[in-house]
């Protein structure tokens, strides 16, 4: 797996998760400005990683801007460093420069066998197949944290952030053949993460648990929150194991010219539409108490997920 990433709150979680699951093989993580700026979503990508230990993930340094307009960020829900404040040490690593020509060299090398995890804006993936169209055929599949099928979005009344922040690069990434699942915002604000989860690691003192901890403290401490969305750590889990969403199959169109409707994605069920079948598949829904079953596990913390659901 590659994951594509604009580290920010739910992101790091999803690197925990992708580091620690034992059918991962995490080959590099390429990075995006998204959440944050460029800058600090590297830094902070690094620091996560060497908290869990992963310093042989190598972190690719990608796309700083959309392919156009301004850039737009998520500071004010993952806080001004993107990672809430997280008290996580500072990496000696440094960072490998430019992302896309690492996907295009990465996926070539080895067709049919990595899988692409895009959590943040689509800007990297869709400069790559703009540079090089065969990385088309050689990606395994790609799973997409974006968009949404059935519910309002979280920039505009339509649009989702990770595909308000580059609608070109949506589109070019939906049109092409590869196999592609998308996780919208609509099944992911089903899988959350409550406070009352997190308060349980209080006392805890693994690497995971302290990590949970700092990263969503921002959220629930400061900001008081209940609860937050596993937006990220889905996707990956999705990449994982197809079973744990429902899926319909059918093309996703992006808007990126309407006044009011820009980075919409519009799931196209017409039946003459749906030939021929479509490689895109858009979840619909979500298994979540076993997704979050997988997600507590996973990062070791599976008897704390017991006694909370003994309590509910």
């Amino acid at each position: 797996m590659i994951l594509v990433v604009d580290t920010g709150i739910d992101d790091a979680l999803a690197l925990a998760l992708a580091v620690r699951h034992p059918r991962i093989q995490l080959e590099a993580v390429v990075t995006s400005w998204g959440n944050v700026a460029l800058d600090l979503v590297n830094n902070n990508t690094l620091r996560v990683l060497d908290w869990l230990g992963a310093q042989d993930v190598p972190v690719v340094s990608g796309a700083d801007r959309p392919l156009v307009g301004a850039a737009i960020d998520a500071g004010h829900f993952h806080g001004q460093d993107g990672l809430g404040g997280a008290r996580l040490p500072s990496s000696t690593r440094a960072v490998l420069k430019d992302g896309v020509d690492y996907l295009i060299e990465r996926l070539m090398a080895a067709p049919g066998e990595l899988s692409l995890v895009c959590t943040g804006p689509f800007t990297n993936p869709a400069l790559a197949v703009q540079q090089e169209p065969r990385i088309v055929e050689c990606v395994r599949e790609v799973v997409v944290m974006g968009g949404t099928a059935q519910l309002p979005g979280n920039v505009t009344p339509v649009a989702e952030f990770n595909v308000a922040a580059d609608p070109e690069a949506a589109a070019i990434v939906f049109d092409q053949t590869w196999p592609i699942t998308m996780v919208g915002l609509d099944v992911t604000q089903q899988v959350v993460l409550h406070a009352t989860d997190v308060r349980r690691l209080e006392n805890e003192s693994s690497t995971e648990a302290v990590l949970t901890r700092e990263v969503t403290r921002y959220l629930f401490e400061q900001r008081a929150m209940e609860s937050m969305a596993l937006h990220d750590p889905l996707a990956v889990g999705v990449a994982l194991d197809h079973s744990l969403v429902t899926v319909s199959r059918g093309p996703v169109h992006v808007e990126t010219r309407g006044e009011c409707t820009r980075g919409q994605t519009v799931f196209d069920l017409r039946p003459w539409a749906l030939q021929p079948p479509s490689n895109t598949r858009v979840a619909l829904k979500v298994d979540a108490l076993r997704f979050r079953r997988m997600f507590f596990e996973t990062l070791g913390l599976g008897r704390f997920l017991e006694r909370a659901q003994e309590q509910r």
